[in-house]
């Protein structure tokens, strides 16, 4: 079923001692004429025989890859079909081929080449085979030829051909040139066989062609067989199968030959030169052009890039460049083929202008309802229309020529656009505007109290940066504390002010003003006498008298009582310096206190004689009773002058402390309030 053999060759090169390096290069139709779509083999199987034609082994080559051939004519005025494919791969392999007498073939079959082949008989689906020869070992190492290029594969129908088929030599044999009729190999039935043994059959020819009248031509294919030149002038429209052979000679012995199987596309070529350059697509890129050359089978150019001022403004260059010196219109021409019959001409007209690069610079952050100002800037002309663009909730927009200004009343960033119109251009540039909320502030304060008391104030802002506060207290009193306390001096009504300020984002300030907003009240004054401020324990009555003002209730603490009657009189049940403190109270509820000091001289002593500690609850401790004792100390002794009992509390009693009965000694010791102390000295009676 394979229908894709276009032809092959095969060499080979030493690579050191017994080491070969073989080369198989096949080619396949991968155009239509391949009517089953046949691809190249994963790998080539190459059979090794000697020369005598006996069997040494067969080694795989794998498929690397293809490559196109590509349709090149020798004439740029036509163009080939484009159903014209081939394509090629290299199947490379390393041998063994130890030195022998009789050298060694190596070959490669493969079926089937395509039916399209005028030259063959119709029906028959012939093979190929691939092979060249290594001499025997008597003539030396040897490299075989390969041909240099491959020649085109479409020939033009009644156009001349002459093409360099050289082969190259890496031993420098001379090398012979002739037509050859290819070797056929496989078959439909086993297509890809490991190769027989030579000789191989040839392929067989149709009526009126052989090896070397492969082809209809006047004159027809012929290679000079020193130089390799092949030329031809075809004059019938076909598929060919041609064989080139070359030979390799050293010292008049020829070591092996090489043939190129191949075919020729004989086809009706047409002038197709068709010069084209693209439309502009960019507008105001800037004053150098790149050009794209758009022309069908052209081979070489010229272009005129439409500058009347200058002279230089051309180039041959395929897809060249060219910077203008200004803004313009300018009608650019290209000839492709100049020279050539079939030479064409087309121009292109382009409006060469500077790129527009509008722009505009991002306000401060703004505060909600505060103008934004806004000036586009950049590379345009003061013709340019512009638009701009500031996004929902903007306020009306005021306009001037390039500037605008406007205003947001929702905070958050606002996408600004801006497009400028000029020379048929247009360029948008897009940034944004910040907004942030302006200061919110509330205030509380103690609304009435009392002159020389702490009214307290709490002040709370709000603002998406730092906030700073200012209080006015109307006394003239003034703070930056958000909470805090101010003292009023003088009773009165007082009017307060609180500001709020920001210094960066939003920066605005706010201000809260509360008439007659904080009343202050009098305190009433406190004052009273006591008559007299020294007196004895032994007769401590005092006088008090009040002498307050705007007081409307009276509290005195004296030694731990309360007394609301504004005057009175008072006796102390004990010496000792006592304060007496007054606090006033007027309506308003405001306060005043003093304090005066009582001294009470003095002092009283009595130690009972006996004491019976039987646990009857009656007479069952001891102790002295004492009054206007400052300091005191009691220590009681038996009668050896042991020490029974210490103590410095006037209230502090002695149990006895199990001792048996008997007569005690003590020494009381009191130092008044006052310079005066005394000590007393007696016995008490213990009694059991």
């Amino acid at each position: 079923m394979a229908t894709h053999v276009l032809g092959g060759e095969m060499y080979y090169d030493n690579l050191q001692g017994n080491e070969y390096r073989i080369t198989l290069k096949l080619y396949r139709d991968c155009g239509p004429g391949n009517v089953n779509g046949t691809g190249f083999d994963t790998e080539a199987q190459l059979a090794i025989y000697d020369g005598a034609g006996v069997f040494q082994f067969q080694q795989s080559a794998f498929f690397p890859g293809e490559q196109s051939v590509p349709v090149e004519l020798n004439n740029p005025c036509l163009a080939a079909p484009p159903s014209i494919c081939a394509s090629w791969a290299e199947y490379v392999t390393t041998v063994t081929l130890v030195p022998n007498t009789t050298g060694y073939v190596i070959s490669y079959q493969r079926c089937c080449r395509t039916p399209t082949m005028v030259n063959l008989p119709t029906g028959l689906l012939q093979g190929l085979t691939c092979t060249v020869q290594v001499p025997a070992s008597a003539l030396g190492v040897n490299n075989s030829p390969r041909f240099n290029e491959y020649p085109p594969i479409a020939l033009c129908l009644g156009e001349d051909m002459v093409f360099d088929h050289s082969a190259l030599d890496p031993d420098g044999d001379v090398l012979v040139y002739d037509l050859y009729t290819p070797y056929a190999g496989g078959d439909a039935n086993v297509p890809a066989p490991i190769a027989s043994p030579p000789p191989y059959a040839n392929i067989l020819w149709g009526p009126g062609y052989s090896g070397s009248a492969p082809m209809n031509g006047s004159p027809g294919l012929a290679i000079d067989p020193a130089t390799g030149e092949l030329t031809v002038h075809p004059t019938l429209l076909g598929s060919f199968a041609v064989g080139v052979r070359v030979r390799e000679f050293r010292n008049g012995v020829q070591l092996s030959e090489s043939i190129r199987d191949l075919r020729f596309d004989v086809v009706a070529c047409d002038i197709t030169i068709i010069s084209s350059i693209q439309e502009q697509q960019e507008f105001c890129s800037g004053f150098t052009v790149a050009m794209e050359n758009e022309s069908i089978n052209g081979q070489f150019w010229h272009w005129d890039f439409g500058d009347a001022t200058l002279l230089n403004d051309t180039s041959n260059l395929t897809a060249p460049q060219w910077t203008y010196g200004d803004t313009g219109t300018y009608t650019i021409t290209l000839i492709a083929n100049p020279g050539w019959p079939c030479a064409d001409t087309s121009t292109s007209v382009f409006d060469v202008h500077p790129p527009l690069d509008p722009y505009f610079e991002r306000p401060p952050i703004r505060c909600t309802d505060e103008n934004a100002q806004f000036l586009v800037e950049g590379a345009f002309t003061p013709a340019a229309l512009v638009n701009w663009d500031f996004g929902d909730g903007a306020a009306p927009v005021l306009a001037a020529g390039h500037q605008a200004s406007t205003s947001y009343s929702e905070t958050g960033a606002h996408a600004v656009t801006v497009t400028v119109h000029d020379f048929g251009c247009e360029q948008s540039y897009t940034d944004s505007v910040i907004v942030f909320p302006r200061p919110q502030l509330s205030a509380e304060m103690d609304r009435a109290g009392c002159e020389q008391t702490g009214f307290d104030f709490v002040a709370t802002g709000e603002a998406w940066t730092p906030i700073s506060y200012a209080w006015a207290f109307g006394d003239s009193g003034t703070s930056n504390d958000p909470i805090g306390t101010h003292v009023y001096a003088l009773p009165g009504l007082y009017d307060v002010v609180l500001t709020v300020s920001t210094s960066e984002g939003c920066i605005d300030s706010r201000s809260l003003v509360l008439n007659n907003w904080v009343q202050v009240f009098p305190v009433p004054e406190a004052a009273f006498t006591v008559e007299p401020d020294e007196v004895s324990l032994l007769d401590p009555h005092i006088e008090i008298t009040d002498y307050a003002q705007r007081a409307q209730l009276w509290e005195y603490s004296i030694d731990g009582e309360v007394i609301t009657t504004p005057s009175f009189a008072y006796e102390f049940d004990d010496a000792g310096l006592f304060e007496i403190t007054q606090t006033v109270i007027s309506g308003e509820n405001c306060s005043s206190s003093i304090t005066r000091t009582v001294h009470v001289t003095d002092h009283l002593f009595y130690a009972p004689t006996a004491f019976t500690p039987d646990g009857d609850g009656l007479n069952d401790t001891w102790a002295p009773s004492v009054q206007g004792a400052r300091l005191y100390e009691l220590i009681v002794f038996d009668r050896w002058g042991v020490e029974r009992f210490r103590t410095t509390d006037t209230k502090a009693r002695w149990s006895g402390d199990d001792l048996p009965q008997g007569v005690f000694n003590f020494v009381a010791r009191i130092a008044e309030y006052g310079a005066y102390s005394k000590e007393y000295r007696g016995s008490v009676t213990l009694i059991r």
